[in-house]
């Protein structure tokens, strides 16, 4: 159930289908469906109640945003533990970013201990393992997103992992509020692709994790202290230019290929990983509307400046589970399906319609 992400929605959870309730579940099945739950939408972890069987309470929602997977959960007092053993097992490097909507919770990772309470953020890196506590009842938000996604490098990761996001830092403040809106309006859960929403987080995490590290450079002039904006700009326009280079995007800016990666490095950013993450979402999105428009697969990787096939089915299979045949063929049948509907309906109220007249 909680790999589906595709139950019905509920205006308790906002814009996020229900996964489960342990009120429906006898005592006895309340742990491992916590723990399966929080496996299949989250990482998978090990979790201890503070509370007997019959005591223990836990509703979850969640849903994905294309390779992005929000969970929210409301519980009793647990302890989570993401042992070494399971984050050496996860052969999807990930990151959790998680917000807490209520209670207090004790996070240690590494040599760092944080308290959490009401609209804290914290990141943790789920290649290593993490201990979490809730003091009282919890209520917290995960959104996990693949480790490439947001092309941090390994030292920025390590700076920001475990660390309490909270007041003192707005963008954070900023980012808590976006999320919060994301799952808490429930005319979101009626939107056809809300894989719109996935770039835009994402985005917005990159820049809570840059503003919690800073640059170290205050006197920077400011046209300097923008150029990593504007790179990534630039970049974003050109995604599907098969020659899209750090050698050209550094000339276009007026600056040294060295320059550009010093740049990119101050807010963890690994150029070649984050370009080729974001092509592969164009080429995912374009391959699901190509069901439709019946372009060919070919022509959709070269369209986003991938220009070897082969190369191009190997890391799509990698980064997303199923090759691109796959992926749009799973398309296709929903959009047959949404054809056949669409017809039936058609001749329903074609059917009514002389029905009327003849009456």
């Amino acid at each position: 159930m909680a790999h589906d992400l595709e139950l019905v929605p509920s205006h308790r959870n906002g814009s996020l289908p229900e996964l489960f309730d342990t009120a429906k579940m006898p005592p006895d099945d309340r742990l491992r469906l916590l723990r399966d739950a929080i496996g299949g939408a989250a990482v998978p972890v090990e979790i201890e109640h503070h509370v007997g069987p019959d005591e223990v309470s836990a509703r979850g929602a969640g849903r994905r945003l294309g390779t992005l997977s929000i969970l929210m959960v409301r519980t009793t007092p647990f302890t989570v533990r993401r042992t070494v053993r399971l984050a050496r097992a996860d052969s999807k490097p990930s990151i959790v970013v998680e917000l807490q909507l209520g209670g207090r919770r004790s996070v240690v990772q590494g040599n760092r201990r944080t308290l959490l309470s009401r609209g804290d953020l914290i990141l943790l890196d789920c290649s290593q393992p993490y201990l979490s506590t809730s003091l009282d009842r919890n209520n917290q938000l995960s959104v996990r997103i693949p480790r490439p996604g947001l092309a941090l490098t390994d030292e920025a990761l390590t700076r920001v992992a475990g660390l309490c996001l909270g007041s003192p830092n707005p963008v954070a403040n900023l980012a808590a509020t976006y999320l919060r809106q994301l799952v808490g309006d429930h005319r979101l859960a009626t939107e056809a692709d809300l894989d719109v929403f996935e770039a835009p987080t994402i985005e917005l995490i990159r820049a809570v994790v840059a503003s919690q590290l800073g640059d170290g450079a205050p006197d920077l002039e400011p046209m300097e202290n923008t150029l990593a904006l504007r790179i990534m700009e630039f970049a974003r326009q050109h995604l599907t230019d098969p020659d899209l280079t750090a050698t050209k995007i550094a000339r276009a800016h007026n600056i040294s290929v060295r320059h550009l990666y010093t740049t990119l490095s101050r807010s963890g950013v690994v150029l070649g990983e984050w370009i080729r993450v974001r092509r592969l979402e164009g080429c995912r999105r374009e391959l699901a509307r190509s069901a439709a428009t019946g372009r060919t697969i070919s022509a959709v990787a070269h369209g986003w400046g991938f220009g070897d096939p082969t190369h191009f089915s190997r890391t799509f299979r990698e980064a997303f589970g199923m090759s691109p045949r796959e992926w749009r063929a799973l398309h296709q049948d929903k959009h047959r399906a949404h054809l056949t509907e669409t017809c039936a309906q058609t001749a329903h109220q074609a059917d009514a319609d002389r029905h009327s007249v003849a009456s």
